[in-house]
């Protein structure tokens, strides 16, 4: 409302400018060219020729300037609207030079636009914080279905290794290692088609979290005992120990567990065997340390560690709120630290 008002205004006084110069012209000139007329009091057709010619002539200037007075913000908008559509959400080079250096304020006719102008800053604003929102759901579902392609070869290992022992002929197993085998492969086939479930998730900007109340020491020894039960693992000698008997903790368990089996998988990956890796649960105030030390070949913390296991792991911890800190050296072995919220009841 306040811009058509300040528009309306702006035209009146236009107008009201134009009758002024127009009257002002007609007695100047009815001075220089028809002073007998003044003084008479009476008019010609020659000069209501002249003066019907000025108004035309006038009114034509007045729209002229008008429309370029009008026209030059609208223009400028007109440009700044073209360059959010094409995605460039910063303002116009041009910026700077239609404001007032000394008060910032919109220099006229710009002023007359100003709601305008601010309208579309905010929505610049807006849209180039949906393109980052867009962009980083876009990095995180990427990095959640990568997450879950690389988690899905631990099981099919499983399933792969126990399965051709099934069926070699070298060695004979009795009913029961063949049941503990078969309920081993039915197991990590259920694992597969979690991870196969997981993929069709919907992730909007952060991985998706089912927290419950879940015993931190109690998933950290199972996930040891699975890594460690794994046929690729027979070579490793594994050791989980802790402080206390419960540590509850609310967390995703799936999740907690995969980020888990990461770390340990990329222990025995990355280590030769005969490697001792050593898991130790423990509390720090108000949180959960876990502990995964391994006397292994180690790496130097300023160049990029290999694997995708470790990102991963990180990523879901940090979901957590937790974190996740590393140290290594070569040829001294690795120690992962991982934090996580666990309040006291």
């Amino acid at each position: 409302m306040k811009l058509i008002l300040r528009i309306a205004l702006q035209l009146l006084a236009a107008f009201f400018l134009l009758l002024v110069c127009i009257q002002v012209i007609v007695i100047a000139a009815a001075w220089l060219f028809w002073p007998e007329l003044l003084m008479a009091g009476t008019t010609t057709g020659q000069y209501e020729i002249f003066v019907a010619a000025l108004c035309a002539v006038l009114f034509l200037l007045t729209l002229l300037l008008i429309g370029w007075y009008l026209g030059k913000p609208v223009y400028f908008m007109m440009v700044w609207i073209s360059r959010l559509a094409n995605g460039q959400y910063d303002v116009p080079r041009r910026w700077s030079e239609i404001h007032s250096r000394r008060s910032k304020s919109l220099k006229f006719p710009y002023a007359v636009y100003k709601e305008l102008f601010e309208h579309l800053r905010t929505l610049a604003s807006t849209l180039e914080a949906n393109e980052k929102a867009l962009q980083q759901a876009e990095q995180t579902k990427r990095e959640w279905i990568r997450g879950i392609s690389h988690d899905l070869k631990t099981p099919l290992t499983y399933i792969s290794g126990y399965s051709n022992m099934l069926i070699s002929k070298e060695y004979r197993w009795s009913e029961a290692e063949r049941e503990e085998f078969l309920a081993i492969i039915q197991q990590k086939a259920a694992h597969v088609q979690e991870l196969v479930q997981d993929l069709n998730e919907t992730v909007h900007g952060q991985i998706p979290l089912r927290a419950e109340k879940v015993d931190i020491v109690e998933l950290v020894r199972r996930t040891v005992a699975d890594v460690g039960s794994a046929p690729w693992a027979n070579g490793y000698l594994f050791r989980m120990d802790s402080e206390l008997s419960q540590i509850p903790a609310d967390c995703d368990p799936k999740l907690l567990t995969r980020a888990i089996r990461n770390l340990l998988v990329n222990a025995v990956v990355h280590n030769s065997e005969g490697t001792t890796i050593a898991v130790r649960v423990s509390r720090l105030r108000e949180a959960a340390e876990i502990r995964i030390e391994d006397n292994g070949t180690g790496f130097s913390e300023t160049a990029e560690h290999s694997g995708l296991g470790l990102s991963i792991a990180k990523q879901l911890i940090e979901a957590h709120g937790g974190t996740l800190t590393v140290h290594s050296k070569p040829n001294e072995g690795t120690t992962l630290s991982i934090g996580l919220p666990a309040p006291q009841s």
